[in-house]
C-alpha cells in the first residue's frame, strides 16, 4: 500500500471517508502557493477543502511541515475560505491535539479500513506486484518452536513505512528482548504491529543468531521521537519473504481461527518476541497463502 493508493481512494470515494460531507473533487496534485497538494475538494458551501495524505504514522516532522504550510496558506490568502484535513493511518493523540488546536482537522484512516474498501471497490494496490514469493518458509522439525512473532509498537516504530522503503528492501533487523537463547538463524519471523490495526504484516526468514548489531542507516529514521531502540542492540537480521501490508492477518481475525486462540501474543501482548508453535504456524501459513 503506497501513499498514492490512499490518496486515490480518498479522491475517488470521498463519501467513504467523509460520509456527512458533499465533497466535489477539483483535482489531485494541485499547486497552491507553490506547493503541490494531494487532493483539492469543494464542499457544498463552496469552500475549498485541502486533503493531505500521510502513509503510516504521522511523525513530528510531518506535523510541523503541515502546520507551516497551513500558516503560509492562511497568511497569503486571508480572504479565502479554505480548510485543511490531514489523513494518516495512525495519528498520535498529542499530534492530533496540536494540529486541531491550530484549526487542522485530523482523520485516521486505518489499514483495515483501506484494505476493506479496496476489496469492495476492486482497487489494485500500486505495489501489489512487489510482494512476495509464493512459497513460504517451512518450520524446522515437528515439535521444536522455530517460528517467532516480532512486535512493533506504532507509537515507537513506523513499521508500515519501513516495510515499504525500497532502500531497506528485504534485509531488515529486529530487536531481541526475550528468548535470546532460543531464536536462531533459519527460523521464521512474523512481524506484528500492535495497536488498533494489530496483526501480522510480514513473514521473514531469520538470517542470523541474536547478536549485538545496529540497523542500517535507512532503518533508524523510523524510530519515533526519542525512542532508544536505534543503535547497537541485541538483534537478528531477517530477510522479508512475504509482505502482508496490503492484506494483513489482523488480530480480530486470528482470535476467531480454530487452533490460534492460544497464540502467545493474544494471551500476553507485552514484549517484543513471542513463540509460535509449528502447529500454529501451519494454520497461519494457510491463511496468508
Amino acid at each position: 500500500m503506497l501513499e498514492k493508493d490512499i490518496e486515490n481512494l480518498i479522491a475517488r470515494y470521498p463519501k467513504e471517508f467523509f460520509p456527512k460531507e458533499e465533497f466535489l473533487l477539483l483535482g489531485q496534485q494541485h499547486i497552491i502557493e507553490g506547493r503541490r497538494i494531494d487532493i483539492l475538494f469543494q464542499d457544498k458551501f463552496g469552500r475549498k477543502i485541502i486533503v493531505e495524505v500521510k502513509r503510516g504514522i504521522l511523525t513530528r516532522e510531518a506535523s510541523g511541515q503541515v502546520m507551516e504550510y497551513y500558516g503560509l496558506m492562511k497568511s497569503k490568502s486571508p480572504e479565502d475560505i479554505c480548510e485543511l484535513i490531514l489523513c494518516a493511518n495512525v495519528i498520535p493523540s498529542e499530534r492530533k491535539l496540536f494540529l486541531e488546536n491550530a484549526g487542522i482537522e485530523c482523520k485516521e484512516v486505518s489499514v483495515g479500513f483501506i484494505t476493506d474498501l479496496a476489496k469492495r471497490v476492486g482497487h489494485m494496490f500500486l505495489d501489489s506486484g512487489i510482494t512476495s514469493p509464493s512459497v513460504l518458509p517451512a518450520a524446522l522439525g515437528d515439535s521444536d518452536t522455530s517460528v517467532w512473532l516480532f512486535q512493533a509498537n506504532p507509537d515507537k516504530y513506523d513499521i508500515l513505512n519501513a516495510l515499504s522503503d525500497e532502500k531497506i528492501g528485504n534485509s531488515i533487523h529486529w530487536l531481541v528482548n526475550q528468548h535470546k537463547g532460543e531464536i536462531r538463524q533459519g527460523h521464521i519471523g512474523l512481524l506484528w504491529m500492535s495497536g488498533k490495526d494489530s496483526g501480522i504484516y510480514a513473514v521473514t526468514q531469520i538470517t542470523s543468531d541474536p547478536q549485538l548489531m545496529a540497523e542500517y542507516p535507512e532503518e533508524k529514521k523510523y524510530w519515533l521521537g526519542d525512542e532508544k531502540g536505534a543503535g547497537r542492540r541485541l538483534r537478528v537480521s531477517m530477510s522479508v519473504a512475504k509482505r502482508l501490508t496490503n492484506a494483513p492477518l489482523f488480530r480480530k481475525a486470528i482470535k476467531d481461527i480454530k487452533g490460534l486462540e492460544g497464540l502467545s501474543i493474544l494471551k500476553n501482548p507485552q514484549g517484543t518476541n513471542f513463540p509460535v508453535s509449528n502447529a500454529e504456524w501451519k494454520i497461519i501459513s494457510e491463511q496468508i497463502k
